[in-house]
């Protein structure tokens, strides 16, 4: 399992540090936890710690989240404390993260025998879908994943390959249109992995979309982990080279970029030499990789 950002172990430095213990006991700040939204929200942040740590943007969601989910008119009070515990995650070092320190410390990797099964099923279906794109001009991929639902709202998960080709990604360049936004893309949805392989890797590590506890969040992330995987095997085996004439980049993520879609697009793809400041912005890193 990759692991990212915050270490999970220093949330337990968090949860004892003096001012947070303080915090904690304003009778404010225990009605406010006491809410629905916020207790979907720490389950959230709970979710994050468990597949391999949380990132500075995923702090910023969360809190803006938090002072959300307050009825109207919320006080200066539950400002402070959202503003304190900030505070707090700057205090131990969380003020932000650099991404190629990030990359380093990323290891995508198979946990057992059924994500081994599974990152081979990937592998196959990447190879055998990027060679039936019809153009040769192709310049980047994307794999990501969503949940579908039927006519009667039942759940299911898809995980699909698009791609760009050079022809397109010129035309959004001279219309200034975003050339990472897989939106402006060729094909953002070319084909989808069959839903045996997904389901039976989804059975086997717990995951049933139908379930109320069912963490989306979780299992799309170790789903992009093998996927970062099979594309490190991949390019290991010079695939894209040999299918298209160069190395291209591997985008693992759905529509909504974020600083782990970076880390992971480093990682998987041997480093930033295929990207520009262009996409490390739409990620949340500054040109020098700060974010």
């Amino acid at each position: 399992m990759g692991m990212f950002g915050f270490d999970p172990s220093a949330a337990e430095e968090l949860m004892q540090d003096e001012q947070m213990q303080e915090m904690m006991q304003d009778p404010e700040l225990q009605q406010a936890m006491e809410r629905p939204e916020t207790e979907h929200l720490l389950g959230q942040l709970s979710g994050m710690l468990a597949q391999g740590g949380i990132m500075p943007d995923d702090v910023d969601n969360l809190l803006a989240g938090f002072g959300g989910s307050a009825e109207a008119g919320t006080s200066e009070q539950l400002d402070g404390l959202i503003a304190g515990v900030e505070q707090l995650f700057g205090d131990l070092g969380f003020g932000g993260i650099d991404l190629d320190e990030e990359a380093a410390c990323y290891q995508p990797e198979a946990a057992d025998a059924s994500d081994r099964a599974f990152l081979t099923e990937l592998k196959a279906w990447i190879k055998d879908t990027a060679a039936d794109i019809p153009e040769k001009d192709v310049c980047m991929l994307e794999i990501g994943s969503h949940l579908n639902y039927d006519a009667d709202g039942a759940p299911a998960v898809d995980l699909w390959l698009g791609y760009n080709t050079a022809a397109a990604d010129a035309e959004n360049r001279a219309k200034n249109a975003e050339r990472w936004n897989i939106a402006n893309w060729t094909e953002n949805h070319f084909r989808s992995l069959d839903a045996e392989p997904l389901e039976d890797w989804c059975q086997s590590q717990g995951y049933e979309p139908q379930d109320a506890d069912f963490d989306e969040n979780e299992m799309k992330q170790r789903i992009y982990d093998l996927a970062a995987a099979a594309v490190m095997e991949l390019h290991s085996e010079r695939f894209t080279e040999q299918l298209f004439g160069q190395k291209l980049p591997f985008i693992i993520e759905d529509y909504e970029y974020n600083q782990k879609t970076a880390i992971r697009a480093v990682k998987a793809n041997g480093g930033r030499e295929l990207f520009d400041a262009e996409f490390f912005d739409d990620c949340g890193f500054s040109e020098d990789g700060e974010g």
